[in-house]
């Protein structure tokens, strides 16, 4: 199967006295980067959620916002950091009292100094957090997903329509090494005359030509590279992630018209394979953005 990289997916879940919010985006990477980002400073939950999109996601760079709010009181959740409301308070007297500031400070300014008021969850709290989270979670992979596999199809039509030219060519280039023999007989002929100006000798023309025809035989490289073809087709077509594997089978191709293109002796294979190497760049681009 085809899959995208990229895609972007909302979601929320509701329970009790919870609600979640989450969003996904998805771009291209070679391996899985994540980026999770729980507001509220729900530290234990952001990393339970880290771990959990791990398990779930295999390429991409994936950045997870995710929001927690409460749909009603459920106790004293929120409690002051005393100490450091101290420390606050003592400094911004001694402001105060430096510069003759005749304002005092009052709860509003101690209040949004940053660490006075903290989050204190009970175990039982954080987990009834965590699984709505959960179910937001799945909800927004499974769409994520979605959005993958419908811009896989995309990248799959352009893939196919590379694919069948790239079998065009392989077919040509069959073709234009049939009567390979007697072009470089022809070509050794001219080159020898061109140069020396003299009778060529036909025993020692013919090992030459034997020679050169070892060294230009590109029938291997034919071979291999319709069998790449093969292989990248059946691989398009399995459920499995594929993108690594589809993005090696495109360097193997590239080797072969490169090999092609430094055997031949024959303007018409050297055209097709600068051809063959132009579209499996073009393939390359696409693969780079498959799961």
């Amino acid at each position: 199967m085809v899959r995208s990289m990229t895609g972007f997916a909302r979601s929320e879940a509701e329970c009790e006295f919870v609600a979640c919010s989450v969003e996904l985006k998805s771009v291209n990477a070679k391996h899985l980067n994540l980026e999770v980002n729980v507001t509220g400073g729900f530290t234990e939950i952001e990393v339970k959620a880290s771990r959990y999109l791990r398990e779930k996601l295999r390429r991409g760079t994936v950045r997870a916002y995710v929001e927690i709010y409460f749909n009603e009181s459920i106790g004293n959740i929120i409690r002051p950091d005393l100490g450091v409301a101290s420390a606050y308070y003592n400094a911004l007297n001694e402001l105060a009292d430096k510069f003759r500031i005749p304002d005092r400070i009052s709860l509003d300014t101690l209040s949004k100094m940053k660490d006075v008021l903290k989050y204190r969850l009970t175990p039982s709290v954080n987990e009834k957090i965590w699984e709505c989270l959960k179910i937001a979670l799945d909800k927004a992979i499974a769409i994520l997903n979605e959005d993958r596999e419908r811009e896989g199809k995309n990248l799959e039509k352009a893939l196919v329509s590379y694919l069948q030219r790239l079998e065009n060519i392989a077919k040509e280039l069959h073709k234009r090494t049939e009567g390979l023999l007697e072009y470089y007989r022809e070509f050794l002929k001219k080159r020898i005359s061109d140069v020396l100006e003299i009778e060529v000798d036909k025993s020692r023309l013919e090992q030459e030509v034997a020679i050169l025809a070892e060294r230009a035989d590109i029938s291997e490289e034919i071979v291999r590279l319709e069998s790449h073809i093969t292989s990248f087709k059946r691989l398009m077509e399995s459920e499995k992630e594929c993108g690594v594997q589809l993005d090696f089978l495109c360097q193997e191709m590239h080797r072969e018209f490169s090999t092609i293109a430094a055997k031949s002796k024959k303007a018409e294979i050297t055209s097709l394979s600068i051809e063959g190497r132009t579209l499996v760049n073009k393939i390359r681009e696409q693969v780079q953005n498959i799961e």
